[in-house]
C-alpha cells in the first residue's frame, strides 16, 4: 500500500510539473498584439523577464521589445544597455510604469551612480519610437536604439523592478534576483544586415542553442541514470529495515531521469519552434501516459489489496 501511495504521489508531481512546462510562457511562443515582429528574443534568467530584438547592422539600429510579467500596478521597470560595464553604473536605461490615470509611462534614465532616482535624462546614444503598455500585469516597452557596436557584437543589459510610492520610483531590492538581473546579448548572431544574412545568423544561433542544450542536459540525465543502475548493487534485501530508503531513492532517480527527458523535449520544441500542432501533440501524448500510468498504479493496488484480504479470509477458514 506504502508503495502504491508513492507512486501515486510521483506520478502527481510528474504531471503537474509536465502541465506546468506545457503552459509556460516563453519568448519563442510568445504573440504581440500589435504588428511589432522580431527575428530574436531571449528568456532572461531572473525577474521574469523576456527580450525581443532585432538588430540592423548596416544602419546600427537596435529595435527591442522587453516583457516584464507577473508585474502590479504597484511596480516600475528598468531595462538598460551598459556601453561601459557590466553593471548598474554606466547604464543607459529605459523606464516605464504604470500611472494612477491608467496610462504609462515611458522615458530614458543615464544612471551615474548605484544611489540614483532614475531621472530623465538624454542617453549616450539616440532612442526613438519609446512607448510602453501595461496589460494583464505585464509591461512591454518598445524602442529603437541608434547602436552601432563593437567587441564582437556584444552588449552589456541590465533589467530591473522596484515599487512604486505615487507616481514616485523607490529603490528597488538590493539582494536576491534584483542584484543577478544582468547578462550579454550578442546582436551579430541575429544582425539582419539586408538580404539573406538574417537567415543565416538566425540558424546560426539557433545551431548554438540547440547544442547548448543537447550537450548540457541529457549528461546530466545519463549521471542520473547510472546512479540508479548503480543502486541496484547496493539495493537492501527485501525484509531489511532499509529497503524502504532503497526503494524511495530508486523511485526517485528514476522519475527524475523520465521528467528531465521530457523538459528536454520541452526545450527542444522551444528551441526549434515547430507548429504549435507538434507542441500539442506531445503534450497530449504525455498526458496520456501519465494518466495510464496513474490508472495502472490504481489497478495494481487494488489487486494487491483484495489479494490479501482474500488470504486472511482463507487463513481465519
Amino acid at each position: 500500500m506504502a508503495k502504491s501511495s508513492n507512486l501515486l504521489l510521483y506520478l502527481s508531481v510528474f504531471i503537474f510539473i509536465i502541465t506546468k512546462l506545457a503552459l509556460a510562457q516563453t519568448c519563442s511562443n510568445y504573440k504581440f498584439s500589435s504588428e511589432n515582429l522580431f527575428e530574436s528574443c531571449n528568456d532572461l534568467h531572473v525577474l521574469d523577464s523576456f527580450i525581443h530584438y532585432t538588430y540592423n547592422s548596416s544602419s546600427g539600429n537596435l529595435q527591442v521589445a522587453y516583457r516584464h510579467t507577473d508585474l502590479t500596478s504597484k511596480k516600475w521597470v528598468a531595462w538598460a544597455v551598459n556601453p561601459t560595464s557590466t553593471g548598474m553604473v554606466g547604464a543607459q536605461a529605459i523606464v516605464a510604469y504604470p500611472q494612477p490615470d491608467g496610462s504609462v509611462r515611458a522615458y530614458t534614465s543615464p544612471v551615474s551612480s548605484y544611489q540614483t532616482s532614475l531621472q530623465e535624462g538624454d542617453l549616450s546614444f539616440n532612442v526613438s519610437e519609446l512607448s510602453a503598455t501595461y496589460q494583464n500585469n505585464e509591461m512591454i516597452i518598445f524602442a529603437t536604439l541608434s547602436l552601432p557596436v563593437s567587441n564582437g557584437g556584444n552588449i552589456n543589459t541590465v533589467w530591473q523592478d522596484g515599487s512604486l510610492s505615487g507616481t514616485s520610483l523607490l529603490s528597488h531590492p538590493t539582494s536576491g534576483k534584483n542584484i543577478r538581473s544582468v547578462s550579454t546579448l550578442n546582436l551579430l548572431s541575429a544582425a539582419s544586415g539586408g538580404g539573406g544574412a538574417g537567415a543565416g545568423a538566425g540558424d546560426s544561433k539557433l545551431g548554438l542553442q540547440v547544442s547548448s542544450w543537447a550537450g548540457n542536459q541529457p549528461g546530466f540525465s545519463l549521471a542520473l541514470t547510472v546512479l540508479s543502475v548503480f543502486a541496484l548493487f547496493l539495493r537492501p534485501k527485501p525484509e531489511h529495515k532499509y529497503r524502504v530508503y532503497g526503494n524511495i531513492y530508486h523511485h526517485t532517480i528514476g522519475y527524475t531521469v523520465i521528467i528531465l527527458a521530457v523538459v528536454n523535449v520541452f526545450k527542444g520544441l522551444d528551441i526549434l519552434s515547430p507548429e504549435k500542432q507538434w507542441r500539442n501533440a506531445y503534450t497530449a501524448i504525455v498526458r496520456t501516459l501519465g494518466l495510464v500510468s496513474c490508472c495502472y498504479a490504481r489497478s495494481l493496488y487494488l489487486v494487491r489489496r483484495l489479494s490479501l484480504e482474500t488470504m486472511v479470509g482463507l487463513n481465519r477458514a
